[in-house]
């Protein structure tokens, strides 16, 4: 008999718990949010450092780890250990893994590049669901994991999936250690087993950065892909899916697809709803009203055109209480903004993001007055105006030199190493490319 939970209890309620723990607790590096992802916790290149020490890993020659940024650690040390290494590719859209294998005389840094996510797609050699290959040992990234194997992920499927495909391949079998790397706050002690099915992947150990834990019994890993839990749209979306279903169907299986995602794939976020302040006052989670009292239809799109303007005046004013007079809007012209001098930050990571510099800039007390963000060319521009004081006072010059101090070893992102820092340097004005109102910084 199925035992049955409350209906609060579910993954997704552990997930919050840890997600919002390590916040609370600033307990996480960049990205800084971890809602909806694998944390990349401190302590993760600890926690790295203790699994290649154990003998699964200084026993395996070809090693499957997840592409997540806490186990970028993990990706390094392997690579170091002239081990090959199979990164999932994101999402599967493209195939099923990178296949890495280090080369002779390469140094440390090159290494660290590699162990990227961008690294691994420059370096990496794509494979598909064909491949020979065997895989000595998995490693995954993890939201929570009870002492007994339970694992939760980030709640979108795609680990549970790739072992799943792993075992049709005969990459993996039933023997296959995996292990995850996690904050000790992601270890619980025990996970109501009713939450799980047989598509979730366990885990044999864990490793924190401070604590290795055996996990005995093991418990019974993915022996299939579940066709019924997938979609035709999500076979769509993964080519790999659909080219193995065709190889199964050629072996005569009967492949039966599901009408839906379940929640364990889906999990998309709810929609976002505007806040709308109305007339009154009142503030709330509503639809805002359109504008009323102007006529929508084709008479006054005619009248338009005719140059019959007071249309819309005279028909509005018919409608508003007597003794009252409508007002007239005139056009609010936008004064320009005098830029006093502007700083060009460039060597941005192209995963930094304008939020991660605004939190930098507010923790250092710069407040420049726009934001120009060319992330994707790794640059960035800073605008500032002068500063004013009282009325009766001169407008005082911005000091340049002490804006630059106060950003000098400036990190955002992704860095390869320690010393790759934001290069900061005064610039001339550049034209508008993206602006963001940066007032509250």
């Amino acid at each position: 008999m199925t035992e049955e939970l409350p209906p609060e209890v579910t993954k997704h309620s552990f997930r919050l718990k840890i997600w919002d723990y390590l916040m609370k607790n600033e307990l996480v590096h960049f990205p800084l949010s971890v809602y909806d992802r694998i944390p990349n916790f401190k302590g993760a290149a600890e926690a790295a450092s203790r699994l290649a020490e154990l003998e699964e890993f200084k026993k395996a020659h070809i090693i499957k780890i997840n592409p997540d940024k806490p186990q970028e650690p993990v990706r390094f040390l392997a690579l170091e250990a002239n081990k090959e290494i199979l990164v999932p590719i994101p999402r599967l859209r493209s195939g099923l893994f990178f296949h890495v294998t280090p080369v002779a005389g390469i140094t440390k840094n090159e290494l660290r590049t590699l162990s990227k996510i961008h690294g691994l797609n420059e370096a990496g050699k794509s494979l598909g669901i064909d491949s020979k290959i065997k895989i000595d040992l998995v490693i995954l990234g993890s939201v929570c994991v009870s002492r007994d194997g339970y694992r939760l992920g980030k709640g979108k499927g795609f680990a549970d999936l790739e072992f799943a495909l792993m075992v049709r391949m005969g990459a993996v079998t039933q023997d296959t250690t995996v292990i995850t790397t996690v904050h000790d706050c992601q270890v619980v002690d025990s996970l109501p087993p009713a939450l799980f099915k047989e598509h979730d992947v366990p885990v044999d150990i864990i490793v924190t950065p401070t604590e290795t834990i055996i996990v005995n019994p093991r418990l019974k890993k993915p022996t299939s892909i579940i066709w019924n839990m997938l979609s035709e749209k999500r076979l769509e979306a993964m080519p790999v899916l659909q080219q193995l279903k065709e190889m199964d169907e050629k072996d005569g299986i009967v492949v039966i697809l599901g009408q839906n995602e379940p929640d364990y794939v889906r999990n998309k976020r709810p929609p976002r709803t505007r806040r709308v302040v109305l007339a009154d006052g009142c503030g709330g989670e509503r639809e805002k009203p359109t504008k009323t009292g102007f006529p929508r239809g084709s008479s006054f799109r005619k009248a338009k055109a005719d140059g019959d303007t007071n249309v819309a005046s005279s028909e509005v004013q018919e409608k508003l209480p007597n003794g009252v007079k409508q007002r007239s809007k005139k056009p609010r012209s936008k004064s320009r903004l005098q830029i006093d001098f502007s700083l060009k930050l460039s060597n941005i990571s192209s995963y930094a993001r304008i939020r991660d510099l605004k939190n930098e800039l507010s923790v250092r007390g710069v407040k420049p007055n726009k934001i120009i963000w060319q992330g994707c060319r790794g640059v960035c521009y800073l605008h500032f105006n002068k500063l004013k004081k009282k009325t009766d006072l001169p407008e005082q010059p911005i000091q340049v030199d002490s804006i630059m101090a106060n950003l000098r070893d400036l990190r955002i992102g992704e860095s390869s190493n320690e010393t790759d820092f934001i290069i900061v340097e005064p610039t001339k004005p550049i034209s508008r490319i993206e602006v963001t109102d940066v007032t509250a910084v």
